[in-house]
């Protein structure tokens, strides 16, 4: 009985915080929000069962031309974090590529390959890849690193605008990348587009650039205002979900439009959110990718400790178009850790965080409705 009155207690009074909290109306909004109450479409998953990555420690995947590209480590301090490549029917395992360390081309911690910018030049495939503690965007040849082995990353772009205070780096071609940067104080988190060794505001996101938490000894209180980014250069926008917040942004790397999509009937307030226990405050968006045709963004719905203990057993993946329209839904049975398509072959691959597996699912009616 005292253990039982142990545990109600604590739980008492952190219902009557978050009961007793009132917002201050603190919103994240570009604009005003376009409120999403259902998806015209939802299907169910077929796995595919001929396929196999036998890997432990799988943290990101992306689909690049015939390749896919999966990040593997065993936590943040995993000295041998690296990428992996497969042939997409997981069958062919290519030679990894990415190193930590200090010396030429490595890093101090392995990018996720979904935040890193791949194109094509010459008849190859490339990566730009952010080192913010290096203050380089690397360059990569994959077509060259496949066929003879041993390609080391080459930097071309060193600036201090790339540093520690950037909580994420993304490029978007060009020798550009988007900086969320935080403020002076460590308070807030700017969006600025860095090109030719400036840094610029993204007009369109100035007013939520301007949000802030309360001052803090600890600096990782600022992860409230943390998101998933990724950049689509067909559409030439970014697109990012919030860990901590029920909404998604959408704007033009010129930043002159965009506008904010929240899947209910209110957006989150980040005053009442911030007075929210850690432990309690609900993670929404876990995970994103990007595409020509639109974007997906992996719902979590549940409170940090559940999640944390894996005591959370399903999500889901939304998926709209560039303007923010739902356009599918699909749920699953696990928490996902990340995902990708593969538009060729109509396959969703997504890595389960529950046993660290990428598993395969056919994509065909998720891909019809994205181009429709």
């Amino acid at each position: 009985m005292y253990k039982i009155i142990k545990l109600i207690v604590p739980a008492f009074f952190i219902m009557l915080t978050l009961v007793s909290c009132k917002g201050d109306g603190k919103y994240l909004s570009i604009g005003e929000p376009h409120f999403v109450n259902d998806f015209p479409n939802r299907g169910e998953l077929r796995q595919i069962d001929d396929f196999h990555i036998d890997e432990i420690g799988l943290r990101s995947v992306k689909v690049v031309d015939t390749l896919l590209f999966i990040y593997r480590s065993a936590g943040p301090l995993d000295e041998s974090a690296t990428w992996l490549i497969y042939s997409l029917d997981g069958k062919k395992k290519y030679e990894e590529c990415m190193k930590v360390g200090r010396g030429p081309g490595e890093f101090t911690y392995i990018p996720w390959a979904n935040s890193c910018h791949f194109f094509h030049k010459n008849d190859s495939l490339f990566v730009h890849m952010p080192e913010r503690h290096k203050g380089y965007l690397y360059e990569m040849n994959i077509t060259k690193h496949l066929k003879e082995g041993g390609e080391v990353p080459y930097p071309v772009v060193e600036t201090g605008h790339i540093n520690s205070s950037c909580w994420s780096t993304t490029p978007c071609g060009g020798g550009r990348a988007l900086l969320n940067r935080a403020n002076d104080d460590f308070t807030g988190i700017q969006r600025l587009m860095y090109e030719n060794d400036t840094v610029r505001p993204m007009p369109i996101t100035r007013d939520i650039d301007n949000a802030t938490i309360a001052k803090s000894d600890d600096i990782s209180d600022l992860n409230l205002l943390t998101k998933n980014i990724c950049y689509n250069a067909a559409a030439d926008k970014f697109v990012e979900a919030m860990y901590y917040f029920n909404q998604i942004n959408i704007y033009s790397a010129d930043g002159t439009e965009g506008r904010t999509i929240c899947v209910g009937n209110k957006l989150d307030d980040l005053s009442l959110i911030e007075n929210t226990p850690r432990f309690v405050r609900k993670n929404n968006y876990g995970a994103l990718s990007a595409w020509d045709e639109g974007f997906g963004a992996a719902y979590l719905g549940d409170s940090e400790i559940n999640l944390q203990q894996l005591l959370s057993n399903k999500s889901q993946i939304q998926f709209f178009d560039w303007e923010g329209n739902p356009k599918y839904l699909v749920e699953l049975p696990y928490q996902i850790e990340e995902f990708d398509i593969d538009f060729t072959n109509n396959v969703l691959y997504v890595i389960s965080q529950n046993n660290d597996k990428v598993m395969a699912y056919d994509a065909t009616d998720i891909i019809r409705h994205l181009k429709s």
